[in-house]
């Protein structure tokens, strides 16, 4: 009987144990697929820039077959490094990418419209 108890005390410790060690490794192995998956994007949207510079000299295109034409470019990288290309996560990136580039050279372009006109103004 004193047996018993004992068995089933170090049992129930066992299993405790394990649902924490197997709570512990999916975790840990999750993270490191969002890691991966993490670095991985940061590496597509570093190389898309040139793409994106190049698909900007393009006059006679759209917005939409400019982001076409980058999108295809950095679906070849990641097949040439072996990465997984997720289409929706790197249009949002290059998306963003422009927002910010328009926004930039759109106060360097304010900042030479406001120049002349406060020195005529004044």
């Amino acid at each position: 009987m004193e047996y018993l108890e004992i068995i089933l005390s170090l049992a129930g410790t066992a299993v405790g144990f394990l649902a924490t060690a197997l709570t512990f490794i999916l975790k840990f192995v999750k993270s490191a697929k969002a890691k991966k998956i993490a670095e991985q994007t940061v590496k597509v949207g570093n190389a898309v820039l040139p793409y994106i510079k190049q698909a900007e000299t393009f006059l006679n295109y759209s917005g939409q077959e400019k982001k076409e034409y980058v999108m295809t470019k950095a679906n070849q990288y990641a097949i040439e490094q072996g990465i997984t290309f997720d289409a929706g996560l790197i249009g949002e990136k290059v998306e963003e990418l422009v927002r910010l580039t328009k926004e930039v050279n759109k106060r360097e372009k304010d900042k030479a419209v406001l120049a002349p006109a406060a020195i005529g103004g004044g």
